[in-house]
């Protein structure tokens, strides 16, 4: 199973290329970073890194065809992967907290308008672009007329989709290279893989050419109770503690409380708080344990026995979100947890 890491959007190209060269040199398999409303461009921030180095792929996560038309991505895209030779990457997805800042829908748990269609004619339009001929697409959702950038000759780039419920998921194995899901805990794992075998055998694909990834976020440090604050501090996030997700590992109850002080821990989440009033302990221990893995450095191989359980059922990929100190994090999963999972 192949490691990435997942830089936080907020630092410079310069930063990412130092973090990226540094992952590069421990032969990690790519560095992403999220599409943020309010920072940097996340396609940008990696162009001195695609010139600067030689294997790592790179690219964004969850860029929204409804954010940014499939032609302007498509430039973007094949801009960074011309920079870099061939290795850039791209998750496609519906659209998160840009598209509420965008008011195309009013919180997340909405789903866009024909998002998944959308997303389908995005991943398609950018699969079929060629330097060699125009490309005309009519779609449903999207359009596009006349498109050729004949500059655009390197190996194509490879094209994710971000997906975690069973219509993308159904839709992506037609028409992607891969799928990352965002925080997929372990007790969901061997169906989320199966459902996708599945996709993929039903639309007469062979799973050895698909690539699947998850991703979560990696709280390591060498103080253990920091560690935990970072993680409870992050935990809103992930996987916007959905239902289907939080239920395979806690009860009705709790469940419903979490539902119930959703809004709180998105306010804990944006003053960087690890405390939600009204929350025990054991929910947020329940949550931590279960969509991160945190620890201090003697958590390492027991963390890593937790990454091979992905493994075993079926991940190619891995993506871990750094925070806090990216650069020792790296060196971490570089040294001891990259290795273990070759």
């Amino acid at each position: 199973m192949r490691i990435d890491v997942i830089f936080e959007p907020d630092s410079s190209a310069d930063t990412f290329c130092e973090l990226g060269l540094l992952a590069e040199s421990y032969g990690l398999g790519a560095v992403w970073t999220a599409n943020i409303m309010s920072s940097r461009d996340p396609f940008m921030c990696f162009s001195v890194l695609a010139r600067q180095s030689s294997t790592i792929r790179m690219g964004p996560i969850a860029i929204s065809p409804f954010e940014l038309h499939p032609l302007k991505m498509a430039n973007l895209l094949f801009s960074l992967n011309e920079m870099s030779h061939g290795r850039a990457n791209l998750i496609v997805g519906g659209g998160g907290g840009t598209s509420i800042g965008m008011a195309l829908k009013p919180h997340r748990r909405t789903m866009y308008p024909r998002m998944v269609r959308g997303v389908q004619e995005c991943v398609e339009f950018l699969k079929q672009v060629s330097a060699d001929k125009v490309l005309n697409f009519d779609g449903e959702v999207f359009q596009v007329h006349g498109y050729r950038p004949d500059w655009a000759t390197d190996e194509p780039p490879h094209i994710y989709i971000g997906a975690s419920g069973p219509q993308m998921l159904k839709m992506a194995t037609k028409v992607a290279h891969g799928v990352m899901g965002s925080d997929i805990p372990i007790q969901l794992a061997d169906h989320y893989v199966t459902s996708i075998h599945q996709g993929l055998a039903a639309s007469g694909r062979s799973k050895e050419d698909f690539r699947i990834s998850n991703l979560m976020p990696w709280h390591v440090k060498q103080d253990r109770e920091a560690a935990v604050r970072e993680a409870r501090s992050k935990i809103w996030v992930r996987g916007m503690l959905d239902y289907r997700f939080i239920s395979s590992f806690m009860n009705q109850e709790d469940c419903a409380l979490v539902e119930a002080r959703f809004d709180d821990f998105g306010k804990a989440y944006i003053q960087n708080s690890p405390v939600v009033e009204g929350v025990p302990d054991r929910i947020f221990d329940a949550l931590v344990d279960n969509m991160t893995f945190t620890g201090d450095l003697g958590d390492v191989d027991e963390l890593i026995e937790e990454l091979r359980k992905f493994k075993d059922a079926g991940f190619t990929e891995f993506g871990l979100r750094l925070y806090g100190n990216p650069a020792a994090s790296i060196r971490l999963i570089g040294e001891r947890v990259a290795p273990a999972l070759q």
